[in-house]
C-alpha cells in the first residue's frame, strides 16, 4: 500500500546520512546539524569513509558497516556515486531513500540515463526514492528535519507542503520560521520525482492525523490522472491549495531545466484542479498566506464579508478587493448598523464596508473596533470579517487582545487583519496576533485573497467534485 511505503520517510526510527560532512556549509553537514537541532529521538548513523566522528556522532566507512536496522537513508554524495550507494542500501534492506544531489534528468541525456538506472535498482529491491535533486524533508511530529539548508528549530504545526522544489525545505521555511507564527507538520521536496510523486505524498497526508491542510507547488505532472483521482478524495476531507508554475512559455522552459518537468496545457490544469477540489493560486506568496489563514482560522460557511476600514477610501478599496475575487460585501442588518452608528459621527454614512474614522475620533481605536467587530460577527448575514487597522505611535489600540477575545466567541467565522501605518508596529502587531491565532497581512488586498482561498476550500469540503476531465501528462 502506498501510504505504508511512504510512512518511513516521515516517521523513521533510524536514519543514515550517506555523505555526512565535517565542513559547515556542505549539504552533508547541514543535514546532520538540522537533525540534531530539532531533537530527533531515533538512531542517527553517519557515513563518511574519511571521518571517525562528525558533530559528536560516530561515522562509518560504509552503510554496510552500520550494525543496526536503518529506516531512512539520505544521500548527499555526487550523482555518479549514487548507484553503488543505492545498491548498498538495497543490501541492508533500507526501504526509504532521499537523494539530495543533483546531476540527473534535469541536466540532459547523461543525467537521464543515471536517473533511469537508480530507479531500476530501487524497483528491483523495493526501495522508495524521494528525489533526486531535492533539498530534503521535514517532519516535525518526529522532530526530523533532514534539509541541506541551515534552518535551526522548526516550529510544529498542522500545515504540510508538497513541493517540486527545494525552496520550501530551505529559504522559504526560514522565512516562515522567522517572519510568521504558524507551524509546520510535514514538508517534502520532490525534486525530479523519479519514484515518489505528488499523488503518493498527497495520499499519505490525506490520512495523516498531523496534517490539517495541504499546500502544493507543482511544475509538471508525472501521472496527472493519478494525482487528480487522489486529490478528489483528499479534498473532501482536507483543504488542498496549489500553485502550478510554468504557465508561460518561459516558465515552461525554466521548469524543464529545473526539475525535468513538462508543463501541461494551462486551461486543462485549471479545469482539472477545480474538478479535483484543488484551490489554485497564482503567486508564490499565496502559498505562505494561504497556509497562515488555514492554520489559524476556520473556513467560512459562505462568502459574505464584513469589513471595518479606517477611512472611506480604504472602504472602497476593500469593496473592490472583495467583489473582484468571488467574495461578497455582506448586507448588514439594521440592528448591526445602529450599534455602529451609536459610536460614530453623524457626518459619516454607516454601511458595509464600514468607515470607522468617525467612531475612532469619538471613542478611540480599541473601543470602536471592539464594538464594530462584535456587532458585525453577531450579524447572521456575515460569514467572515476583515479588520483594516491603522497603527502608528499616535493612533493605535491600547491592546490587541480584544480581537482574539471576540474571535473566540465567534469561532465559526474567520477573522483576518490587515495593518497599515508604522511598519515596525505592523511587525510587532503581526507577532502578537499571530501567537493568538489571528493572521495578519500587509496592506491591503492580501487579506482578502487569503479569505477567498479559505472560502474556496470550504466549498470543496462541502460538495462532491465533478467528474474528472482528462488532463494528459
Amino acid at each position: 500500500m502506498v501510504i505504508e511505503n511512504i510512512g518511513k520517510f516521515f516517521d523513521p526510527e533510524s536514519i543514515a546520512i550517506i555523505g555526512a560532512s565535517r565542513t559547515p556549509g556542505k549539504a552533508g553537514y547541514e543535514i546532520v546539524r538540522n537533525i540534531l537541532d530539532n531533537g530527533f529521538k531515533g538512531k542517527i548513523f553517519l557515513v563518511n569513509p574519511h571521518a571517525k566522528e562528525i558533530l559528536g556522532i560516530k561515522a562509518y566507512p560504509s552503510v554496510k558497516e552500520i550494525p543496526c536496522t536503518v529506516d531512512l537513508a539520505v544521500l548527499t554524495i555526487p550523482a555518479e556515486a549514487t548507484t553503488e550507494a543505492l545498491k548498498d542500501c538495497a543490501e541492508r534492506k533500507i526501504e526509504a531513500v532521499v537523494i539530495a544531489s543533483g546531476g540527473y534528468a534535469e541536466i540532459g541525456e547523461a543525467g537521464m540515463k543515471l536517473q533511469t538506472e537508480i530507479l531500476r535498482i530501487a524497483e528491483e529491491s523495493g526501495i522508495r526514492i524521494i528525489g533526486p535533486n531535492t533539498s530534503g524533508i521535514i517532519s516535525t511530529p518526529s522532530k526530523l528535519t533532514a534539509s541541506l539548508f541551515p534552518l535551526g528549530k522548526i516550529r510544529r504545526g498542522s500545515i504540510s507542503y508538497i513541493a517540486q522544489t527545494g525552496n520550501f525545505a530551505t529559504h522559504t521555511m526560514k522565512w516562515i520560521m522567522t517572519g510568521e507564527e504558524f507551524g509546520i507538520s510535514r514538508v517534502v521536496g520532490l525534486g525530479n520525482k523519479c519514484d515518489v510523486d505528488d499523488a503518493d505524498v498527497l495520499e499519505f497526508l490525506g490520512e495523516d492525523a498531523e496534517t490539517k491542510a495541504i499546500i502544493m507547488y507543482v511544475e509538471g505532472f508525472k501521472d496527472a490522472r493519478k494525482l487528480i483521482e487522489v486529490a478528489k478524495k483528499v479534498s473532501k476531507k482536507k483543504p488542498i491549495v496549489a500553485l502550478k508554475a510554468g504557465r508561460t512559455a518561459s516558465g515552461m522552459q525554466s521548469a524543464f531545466s529545473h526539475t525535468a518537468s513538462m508543463a501541461s496545457n494551462d486551461s486543462l490544469v485549471d479545469a482539472a484542479f477545480k474538478q479535483a477540489g484543488i484551490v489554485r493560486v497564482h503567486k508564490y506568496s499565496e502559498l505562505i498566506n494561504a497556509a497562515k489563514a488555514l492554520a489559524f482560522q476556520p473556513v467560512p460557511k459562505g462568502n459574505k464579508v464584513a469589513v471595518l476600514a479606517p477611512s472611506g477610501a480604504m472602504a472602497v478599496i476593500a469593496a473592490d478587493a472583495c467583489e473582484s475575487i468571488g467574495l461578497k460585501i455582506a448586507r448588514l442588518s439594521e440592528e448591526t448598523l445602529l450599534r455602529i452608528r451609536n459610536i460614530s459621527t453623524s457626518w459619516i454614512a454607516i454601511r458595509n464596508p464600514v468607515d470607522m474614522w468617525g467612531a475612532v475620533q469619538t471613542s478611540g481605536v480599541e473601543a470602536s473596533y471592539r464594538i464594530g467587530m462584535e456587532a458585525a460577527l453577531s450579524d447572521r448575514n456575515v460569514d467572515a470579517i476583515v479588520l483594516i487597522l491603522v497603527i502608528t505611535r499616535e493612533i493605535r489600540p491600547r491592546s490587541l487582545g480584544f480581537i482574539d477575545e471576540i474571535s473566540q466567541r465567534h469561532k465559526t467565522k474567520p477573522v483576518l487583519v490587515t495593518i497599515t501605518g508604522d511598519k515596525q508596529l505592523y511587525e510587532k502587531a503581526k507577532r502578537v496576533l499571530g501567537k493568538r491565532g489571528i493572521p495578519v497581512f500587509p496592506p491591503i488586498e492580501d487579506a482578502f485573497v487569503a479569505l477567498s482561498i479559505l472560502y474556496r476550500c470550504g466549498q470543496n469540503l462541502r460538495q462532491d467534485s465533478a467528474p474528472f476531465a482528462a488532463l494528459q501528462s
